[in-house]
Formats: structure tokens, sequence, C-alpha cells
């Protein structure tokens, strides 16, 4: 009844108990502490250009956007002892009448604990393409968001979405 076996069963199950309980109560410290970065940014030289579809195999043609931007973000206020990683993304949104919603991400970094929290980037190209599956670019109203995920080390995964947006109605006509 008391032999060794059981006796180790006690004492792993009581010290995950304790952990159990002891991450949870730090993660109840840090519920309430907002993560949000400084940031800025600005779109310069946006085209639209009408490019063949290569990905799905019809022989249509789709419109890419494309543009420079400068993105500033200031992320030293944001890490506190419950912050592994965030996780920044830009998203353009616009809408056409095929689909209500349109998202598509530009560009992404992950920026870890022991890293520079200030990203700096001066007339970048995106990231990703811009393709829109269809020809509805052209003069769209597009609202540029940033976007980011804060990666906890216990408690919940945020998805938290920039109160600064910038929006930007892309040229109404085709680039060569």
């Amino acid at each position: 009844m008391n032999n060794l076996t059981s006796r180790a069963n006690v004492i792993l199950a009581n010290s995950l108990s304790v952990l159990a309980i002891c991450t949870g109560m730090l993660f109840i410290t840090t519920i309430h502490v907002p993560v949000t970065p400084k940031f800025d940014f600005q779109v310069n030289n946006a085209v639209v250009r009408y490019r063949p579809d290569h990905l799905s195999g019809r022989r249509d043609y789709l419109d890419l956007a494309a543009f420079d931007y400068d993105l500033k973000v200031d992320m030293s206020e944001s890490f506190h002892w419950n912050v592994k990683m965030i996780f920044l993304y830009l998203v353009a949104e616009y809408t056409n009448e095929d689909n209500t919603v349109n998202q598509v991400v530009l560009w992404d970094k992950i920026v870890m604990r022991e890293d520079n929290p200030h990203v700096d980037l001066k007339n970048m190209r995106t990231k990703y393409y811009f393709f829109d599956d269809g020809n509805h670019l052209r003069g769209a109203n597009t609202t540029l968001s940033l976007h980011w995920n804060v990666v906890p080390n216990a408690g919940l995964l945020p998805n938290i979405r920039g109160e600064k947006h910038l929006s930007t109605i892309l040229p109404a006509e085709y680039y060569n």
C-alpha cells in the first residue's frame, strides 16, 4: 500500500498541482496589463498592376497592388515578465462586389524578448504579394492596420488590432 511507486505518484501529483496553481496565479497578475506598442506608418507610391495568374492554373489576369511604406514600432514598454514574444503583422483590408471582407497580410515580424524592441522600416516593399482574386483593386479604398499577437509564458494568446488605421485609395489606372 505504501510502496515506492505510490509515494512517488503522490509526490508527483502534488507537485504538478502546486505548479498549476502557481502558473494560474502568475497569469492573473498580468491579465489586465495592456501590451500596446507605439507605432506609426505611412504609405508611399502605391501602384496597381495587371498580372497573369500563374498559381491557380487558370488563364486569368489578376490585380496586384504594390506600394512602399514606412513603419516605426516601439515595443520597449510592451515586454513584461509574462511576454515571451510579440508577432507583428501589417494587414490591408478592402471590400468589393464579390467579398464583403478581404484581408491580406503584407508584412510580418516576430520580435523575441531578447531582440531589439524597435522596428524602423523606411521605403519598404510589401513582404507578401497583394493579389486580388479578380480585378477589383483599381480605385479600391484600402485600410492598413497593424495587428499583433502576444505570446505569453502562461495564459491567453490575444490577437490585438492597433487603434491607428491608415486609409488609402489605390490608383484607378494600371501601372506598366
